[in-house]
């Protein structure tokens, strides 16, 4: 144990030392008469609580400024104007867990498990979620800026109103997540597999989508202004009233995407695959457009430059 953390027996709250209440707790868990959990305020901050099994617990106001929480179970445990800010939380387990209003900012919480938990109002800023596993979470006006969710995964999830501005999500798993007025502005999505998501009306303003899977997602009214999305895999996906001005699409795949008023002045669709006159037709190109075949638009007809011409 590092020299600066407190045991569990040396941190006194509510009139009792945290061993107590959680060896209580523990009683609680398995069907005897004893106390749950339920701390109302109070300073875990420098604990030292590896490995605690704090399932279904209830904490209120409570504070783990730079705590040492690696490996706990928190599992179905609930949270309310907590603060957890450079706390270590290395595979620690919130599965099902509540959050309301909670601080996790600049945490080192890779590998942590927060699969079916319910988050309002949480902040994750320049926090460390490498491997995270956030499946089937609901989350609501979170935020995420510069955070560090590398091969995070998000599969199945409900975000509304999420910020993951500069956010490193390089290779994320987003599968069949449903996205509503999130933010993924200048965000590194490089790799990551976007399929069949709903994310209508969000913000990818200048993010880095290269080699992204994007196929069979509904992506109307988002904004992918001066995006880098080269080698992106678009197939099947809504693009109509998409924003793509400016984007660099360079070698990506378009077959079968529905267009409608999509937005490609500006954009660079040099050896992008699929696209056929049709679908240009309905989209908007300009003078400042590179085609398919590598020629400036904007589009017209029966001139085959959405054909893409390979060097």
């Amino acid at each position: 144990m590092a020299k600066s953390k407190i045991a569990a027996s040396k941190i006194v709250m509510q009139g009792q030392s945290l061993r107590d209440i959680l060896n209580l707790h523990a009683a609680w868990l398995e069907g005897n008469e004893a106390e749950r959990a339920v701390i109302l305020g109070g300073s875990l901050s420098d604990a030292f609580l590896q490995n605690a099994d704090l399932r279904q617990a209830v904490f209120t106001g409570a504070t783990f400024l730079d705590a040492d929480l690696s490996h706990c179970d928190f599992s179905g445990a609930e949270f309310t104007r907590c603060d957890f800010r450079n706390a270590t939380l290395s595979r620690a387990d919130f599965t099902g867990a509540k959050f309301v209003d909670v601080n996790f900012q600049h945490c080192q919480m890779p590998e942590a498990n927060f699969s079916e938990a319910c988050l309002e109002g949480v902040l994750f800023r320049d926090a460390n979620l490498r491997d995270g596993r956030l499946y089937e979470v609901r989350l609501k006006s979170c935020d995420f800026a510069k955070a560090d969710l590398h091969d995070s995964f998000f599969n199945l999830s409900v975000l509304s109103g999420c910020s993951f501005i500069e956010a490193d999500l390089e290779k994320a798993n987003f599968l069949r997540a449903r996205l509503h007025s999130c933010r993924f502005t200048a965000a590194r999505l490089t790799g990551a597999n976007l399929s069949s998501i709903q994310a209508a009306d969000c913000d990818f303003q200048g993010a880095e989508l290269n080699s992204a899977r994007l196929n069979l997602a509904n992506l109307v009214q988002s904004a992918f202004c001066r995006a880098a999305m080269s080698n992106c895999d678009l197939r099947e996906s809504n693009l109509s009233t998409a924003d793509f001005s400016g984007a660099v699409l360079v070698n990506a795949h378009f077959g079968e995407a529905t267009m409608m008023a999509t937005d490609f002045r500006g954009s660079v669709l040099e050896g992008s695959r699929g696209l056929t006159g049709r679908q240009l037709a309905r989209a908007l190109t300009s003078f400042s457009t590179v085609l398919p075949s590598g020629t400036r638009g904007p589009f017209i007809q029966g001139k085959h430059s959405e054909l893409p011409f390979f060097r």
